[in-house]
C-alpha cells in the first residue's frame, strides 16, 4: 500500500469575469497524488492535517467524492492553508499565500505511524514532496520519520514553489538532504535550474542523484528523462493541446507508483526493474499526466480513461 503524506489546501482563484469573486478549489500536490491514486484504483492511504474550518469541510468533500482513503488524517483547529490566485484584466495571475501557522505544517512525531504500524498497514511506499517537505516545522518531523523507516520505498517529488520566496541555497541543501534517503526522485528541469540558479547542468545533477536513486526529470513537451545508476533513457511525451498543467506532475507520480505497485516492485530494489519495463512505466505515467493537462484543473484519469488513450497511442 502507498502512503501519501502532505498538504491538502485551498486555492482561492479569482473569477476573471467577476473581479473580487473567488472560487475555492481543493489543491495541494500531495492531495492531488492521493486523488490520482484513488482514481486509478491503487491501494493507498492519505495522511493530511485537515482543519475543522469551512475550508476543511470542502477539502473532505473533495476527498470523499473521489474515494480517497484519508481516515488516518489529523483533524485540527489550525486554519486551512490558502493560496490566493488573482487575475488582472488580461487574465494574468499573481499569487499570495496564507501559510503561517496553518494546518498543513504542524506535524508532531506522535501524529505519524510507527514502523510497526506501517508494517501492520502493509505500507511499502511513502510519497511526499512539494510544500510538505519545505515548510517548517512539520517538514523536519516528516523528514526524520521517513528517514527512519525500513523496507519502504521513499518517493520524493521535489516540486519547488518559488513564489513563496524560498532561498535557493537553503532549498538546495534541504532537497539534497531528503534525496539522500529517497529511492525515487522526481523533479522538473525547471526545479533543478532554480535550485542551482543555472550554475549546474540539469543532466549532471540528475546523474549525481542517480548514483543512489531512480531519478525522473520531467521536461514538459519534451518528455521525461530516466536516470538510474549509469543508465539514461529518454521517453517522449504525448502530443496534446494543453488546457492547463495543474496536477500534471502529481498525476505522473501517482501513475508511476501505481504501476510499480501492480508489478510488485515497491519496497524492493528498483534496480531489478528491466529497462524496457521501466521505460514503459514512465511512458504510461506520462500519458496519464497528459490527460490531466487536457482538462481544466487537477482531474486525473481513471484506469479506463488511461487504457483508452494508451491503446490509441
Amino acid at each position: 500500500m502507498i502512503l501519501v503524506i502532505g498538504e491538502a489546501l485551498i486555492d482561492l482563484i479569482e473569477n476573471r469575469y467577476q473581479p473580487g469573486a473567488f472560487n475555492a478549489i481543493v489543491g495541494g500536490a500531495n492531495a492531488n497524488v492521493a486523488l490520482a491514486l484513488a482514481r486509478r484504483g491503487a491501494a493507498h492511504t492519505f495522511y493530511a492535517r485537515i482543519s475543522r474550518d469551512r475550508f476543511g469541510d470542502i477539502i473532505r468533500k473533495r476527498l470523499d467524492d473521489n474515494d480517497v482513503l484519508y481516515g488516518n488524517s489529523i483533524t485540527t483547529n489550525d486554519n486551512s492553508t490558502l493560496a490566493i490566485v488573482s487575475l488582472n484584466e488580461a487574465g494574468s495571475p499573481t499569487y499570495s499565500f496564507y501559510v503561517n501557522g496553518t494546518a498543513d505544517w504542524g506535524w508532531t512525531p506522535d501524529e505519524l505511524p510507527s514502523n510497526a504500524e506501517l508494517a501492520d498497514m502493509g505500507i511499502n511506499c511513502i510519497q511526499f514532496g512539494c510544500l510538505t517537505m519545505a515548510m517548517e516545522p512539520g517538514n523536519l518531523v516528516i523528514e526524520q520519520w521517513a528517514k527512519n523507516t525500513r523496507g519502504i520505498t521513499i518517493s520524493h517529488d521535489i516540486n519547488i514553489r518559488a513564489a513563496l520566496g524560498f532561498d535557493p541555497e537553503h532549498e538546495r541543501i534541504r532537497v539534497e538532504r531528503v534525496n539522500a534517503f529517497s529511492h525515487i526522485i522526481k523533479a522538473s528541469d525547471e526545479d533543478i535550474e532554480w535550485l542551482y540558479q543555472g550554475q549546474r547542468n540539469v543532466d549532471d545533477v540528475a546523474k549525481e542523484w542517480a548514483q543512489n536513486a531512480l531519478v525522473l526529470i520531467t521536461r514538459g513537451a519534451d518528455g521525461t528523462s530516466i536516470f538510474r545508476g549509469t543508465e539514461r533513457y529518454d521517453v517522449p511525451s504525448r502530443k496534446i493541446n494543453v488546457v492547463d498543467t495543474v496536477g500534471a506532475g502529481d498525476t505522473f507520480c501517482a501513475n508511476l507508483l501505481g504501476q510499480l505497485q501492480d508489478a510488485d516492485y515497491l519496497g524492493k530494489d528498483l534496480n531489478q526493474i528491466p529497462a524496457d519495463a521501466l521505460q514503459n512505466f514512465v511512458h504510461v505515467a506520462g500519458i496519464a499526466a497528459s490527460i490531466t493537462c487536457e482538462r481544466a484543473g487537477c482531474e486525473p484519469p481513471t484506469l479506463d480513461d488511461l487504457a483508452g488513450v494508451a491503446i490509441a497511442e
